[in-house]
């Protein structure tokens, strides 16, 4: 069992071997240009102002700020070794290959099955777009190292009574914030989760929750909440800088009608325009939305070979969700708890990301990050080979 789960991880890592050497040998790949050329752009600049040697082959300097750590790592890393676009595609395999193995622990963890294991790992390696994006100078792959590492933390802390992986927890979520700003809000969400659950069973076994815990979270949070309102203020798009300042519906409305405005139109958008004119209409609008950026292409908007890739991936996302929904319906409260942790950080995570996104395109991107987390939530039932094993 574990030797085909082994296998599958490796074939996963060839075949983005593969493309990261077409991408920096040859030519652009699919997923190569935008972002990954962007990042690939900054990381070379900032490889020659670090380099004494290649002083004054650079005019420019890009100043740093959250959410830009990836270029400037991979900078210095070229300042070291070589402005490579391999080598920087190379180091994003490496990345996912480390996020594989976490996610591979998690599943154990969780007494998956052997078939269930197997499947996990099969779609993880081989979904064409995590291969696309997983294999190029894009964050997606660190974004989904640091987010299965803290799930496999919280995992350990809450299962094992682990103190010692509160550490790595923290570790995994500042890995996440200074790769993108939104992640930090999701990284203290996470914690929160993680003391919420613990307290529960402190509560059920009579014991009294250490109060000096809350008072160390409480100010955490208080501040994140401000951050993630302040985060619409200060990403304002186009002509759309009214946002500010106003309530949060407005803010929401202005910051997804700044991502139509500077996406000039693009045919993969799925809405043309939004109007958010009351906190009710806020509540109508996240569903809705957040469904959009599940599932869309819908089938009349389907135009090339990518939006049917995509269309399809939506159709398997589709069926793990069901997967998962059937499973949770289906098992005691206290069996289902830790995926139930599991389930409500995918759907916290997604719902985030969606309040970010107007098109498929980028849509496609930011469900690699969470993969991990909706293979754990849609594999994690008992198959009959792991009953088998268990009584053997």
């Amino acid at each position: 069992m574990f030797r085909t789960v082994t296998v599958l991880l490796w074939i996963g890592f060839y075949l983005r071997i593969c493309v990261a050497a077409w991408n920096g040998f040859i030519g652009p790949t699919i997923g190569a240009g935008g972002d990954a050329s962007t990042f690939q752009l900054i990381a070379v600049e900032h490889s020659y102002n670090l380099d004494i040697d290649k002083w004054g082959k650079s005019s420019v300097y890009y100043p740093i700020k959250i959410g830009w750590f990836y270029p400037y790592a991979l900078g210095v890393i070229y300042a070291f070794t070589t402005p490579s676009l391999f080598l920087g595609s190379f180091l994003s395999v490496v990345v996912w290959t480390a996020s594989a193995f976490i996610l591979v622990r998690s599943m154990r963890l969780l007494s998956f099955g052997k078939s269930n294991q197997i499947k996990a790992m099969l779609i993880y390696a081989l979904l064409p777009s995590s291969i696309i994006y997983t294999s190029v100078t894009l964050r997606e792959p660190y974004q989904l190292l640091f987010i299965n590492l803290a799930i496999y933390a919280i995992l350990k802390i809450y299962l094992n009574k682990s103190l010692a992986y509160w550490p790595v927890l923290f570790c995994a979520v500042i890995g996440m914030g200074i790769l993108h700003g939104a992640l930090f809000v999701f990284g203290v969400f996470l914690v929160v989760v993680t003391l919420l659950m613990l307290s529960l069973r402190y509560r059920r076994s009579k014991k009294h929750f250490s109060i000096r815990k809350l008072v160390l979270v409480v100010p955490l949070v208080i501040c994140v909440m401000i951050y993630g309102i302040n985060y619409f203020n200060s990403h304002s798009y186009g002509n759309y800088a009214e946002g500010q300042n106003t309530d949060y519906s407005t803010k929401i409305e202005c910051f997804q009608n700044g991502l139509i405005s500077t996406g000039g139109g693009a045919r993969s958008n799925y809405k043309s325009s939004v109007t958010i004119d009351s906190k009710f209409a806020l509540l109508y609008f996240v569903p809705v939305n957040l469904f959009q950026y599940f599932f869309e292409p819908m089938p009349w908007h389907i135009d090339n070979i990518f939006d049917s890739l995509v269309m399809l991936e939506n159709i398997l996302r589709a069926w793990l969700l069901w997967k998962a929904w059937m499973w949770l319906r289906s098992v005691s409260v206290q069996r289902k708890k830790p995926v139930l942790i599991v389930m409500i950080s995918y759907l916290f995570l997604e719902c985030m990301w969606s309040l970010g996104t107007v098109n498929w395109g980028n849509a496609v991107r930011h469900h690699i990050p969470s993969l991990g987390l909706l293979l754990i939530v849609s594999f994690a039932y008992v198959d009959d080979s792991f009953k088998k094993s268990r009584t053997d």
